[in-house]
């Protein structure tokens, strides 16, 4: 049975075997929402048989292709007009795949191919373009978001304890909480706003409204001293409005027939814009985004298309490993030598000089390792690859460990301590090193 992996490659590989397509100046392979695959080609001389193709693909692919192929020198005027609009559009696309007859590794005709893709959602997780930050990090005012593929991993206290102790320091810090979908951040600052960030973003996309009226709260159980530098804007008030709210997301930031496509989604210009509009109001030192968990299209904005800083949570299991790689991978394809994260061993052991503890420290130091050397550092060369040894290196992680008074916090007041440990300490160490102007230089 086909399989969707295995589409494209047997189709490049199909059409490359062809006799006569080795003519064929271009080709665009357009996948629709459901899979399908449709071709069109410009021909070259001698114009090849384009029901010889079909026949092909239809054997190789079965239903996964739909006929006809489009050629932009068909007898059908409007197909004509098509097939070189989609040639037009198309990205220009490689591919490797494996002979079946000799099983060498070969690669699609260098220039000839595009294709062009379909989505509903996960854009942003999928395009490779750089997505800079709504301002340089030269210009101040670190963006951080806090990711992760799981939730319940300590992430949000995490941020927490971050603002928490850069306040203390006399830092002014916006917190903003984009996990709309499973929001909990306004409620563990002790905040409640009339309007929250959803209610921004929805009238951003309706009239292109600005207005932070409402929107921001000072956590209320804090010391004053410190309460009064940090500003929270939570999700909103949850609600059936709430749910309605969330259904007029749009995370496309376009489709192959625009004709000037937007680079941003509406979605991720009305977040844009609220970042803007709480630098202007609120004047932060630092801008914490809680993002929220997983392949969501909210999660990829935060971490791809918002931040200057990300700061990557896992725990030492086989799925967060994997989690990690699917996000490091995208992240790491679109920003290359520029990415700056930290990563947090999250729920790290309690006693890490137990023979356990040391065993798991030990693991996820080097599968972290293993993953940046794989994933991050072949953009920087072999000259300026960091070592495996080297503790200031983003594939050195920041062990959080395992508290069980922080997976029962209620009051932040009352879990002080824990929030000003030395492994939280650390963490905010780092982060205030990344964004320091130097670092980017």
């Amino acid at each position: 049975m086909m399989t969707f992996e295995q589409v494209l490659p047997n189709l490049v590989r199909t059409c490359e075997a062809l006799p006569g397509f080795a003519a064929v100046e271009r080709a665009c392979v357009v996948r629709d929402l459901q899979g399908r695959v449709r071709l069109a080609i410009k021909p070259g001389r001698p114009v090849p048989d384009n029901r010889a193709i079909e026949d092909a693909l239809h054997q190789s692919l079965g239903a996964y292709f739909a006929p006809p192929v489009l050629s932009t020198e068909a007898a059908d005027p409007d197909q004509r007009r098509f097939a070189a609009k989609v040639l037009e559009i198309g990205r220009e696309w490689t591919l490797e795949y494996t002979d079946p007859a000799t099983g060498a590794l070969r690669g699609s005709t260098e220039g000839k191919w595009r294709k062009l893709e379909r989505r509903v959602s996960k854009q942003v997780w999928l395009e490779r373009e750089p997505r800079p930050p709504p301002w340089p990090l030269d210009a101040a005012t670190p963006i951080v978001t806090f990711y992760s593929f799981k939730g319940g991993v300590g992430r949000s206290t995490a941020l927490a304890a971050c603002a928490w102790q850069l306040a203390d320091q006399g830092k002014r810090v916006a917190v903003i909480d984009l996990d709309l979908e499973a929001p909990g951040l306004g409620a563990l600052f002790g905040v409640s706003t009339e309007r929250g960030v959803l209610d921004f973003v929805i009238d951003h996309l309706a009239v292109g409204s600005k207005d932070l009226s409402n929107l921001t709260g000072a956590p209320g159980a804090l010391d004053p001293r410190i309460a009064k530098l940090i500003d929270v804007l939570p999700a909103g008030r949850l609600s059936p409005e709430f749910i309605e709210k969330l259904g007029r997301l749009d995370f496309l930031s376009w489709t192959p027939w625009d004709e000037t496509p937007p680079e941003r989604s509406p979605t991720e210009q009305a977040l844009i814009a609220l970042l803007g509009a709480a630098r202007s109001e609120l004047k932060p030192d630092y801008v914490l985004i809680d993002a929220r968990a997983g392949l969501h299209d909210l999660a990829g904005l935060s971490i791809h298309g918002l931040a200057h800083i990300d700061v990557l949570f896992a725990r030492a299991t086989e799925q967060s490993y994997q989690g990690l790689e699917t996000a490091l991978r995208a992240l790491a394809s679109r920003r290359g030598s520029d990415l700056l994260t930290v990563l947090v061993h999250a729920f790290a052991p309690s006693d890490p000089e137990s023979p356990d503890g040391r065993a798991e420290i030990e693991e996820f130091r080097d599968r972290a390792y293993k993953l940046f050397d794989a994933v991050v550092y072949p953009a920087l060369g072999d000259e300026d690859a960091p070592p495996p040894e080297d503790t200031e290196a983003q594939h050195r992680p920041f062990p959080l460990p395992e508290l069980e008074r922080l997976r029962r916090v209620t009051a932040l007041a009352r879990v002080k301590d824990e929030l000003f440990s030395a492994p939280y300490r650390d963490l905010v160490r780092r982060i205030v090193e990344l964004g320091m102007p130097e670092k980017t230089e």
